[in-house]
């Protein structure tokens, strides 16, 4: 079972389905989740809030870096694009907390 769902990874990548089916971003979470199975282990039964949110924010990035996305935020009349390099310093800074955390418990165990 994924660690998180295709819903979660739009959350911070703001993709349209048009760009990036849900099928593409299952590709990117099996991925994301191999990569934490890979730095810290896996994980089975509930999934930890911040596993689910790290396996989003794996895969968001890697959504991200791909050149044939950009960021644009909309609401209503309101339109922004967003420097897809400060959004992903986002992530990253975000992903290398979470791994941290986990890094840092493993050590006292």
């Amino acid at each position: 079972m994924a660690y998180s769902s295709p819903s979660d990874v739009r959350r911070f990548a703001p993709v349209s389905s048009d760009l990036i089916s849900d099928s593409i971003i299952n590709e990117y979470i099996a991925d994301a989740d191999a990569t934490i199975d890979q730095e810290i282990g896996s994980f089975t039964g509930t999934v930890p809030r911040r596993i689910k949110r790290l396996s989003a924010l794996l895969a968001a990035r890697d959504i991200l870096n791909r050149p044939d996305v950009a960021v644009n935020f909309s609401a209503g009349d309101f339109s922004e694009t967003q420097s897809r390099e400060e959004l992903i310093a986002v992530l990253d800074r975000e992903i290398e907390r979470i791994f941290d955390y986990y890094r840092t418990a493993l050590k006292r165990v």
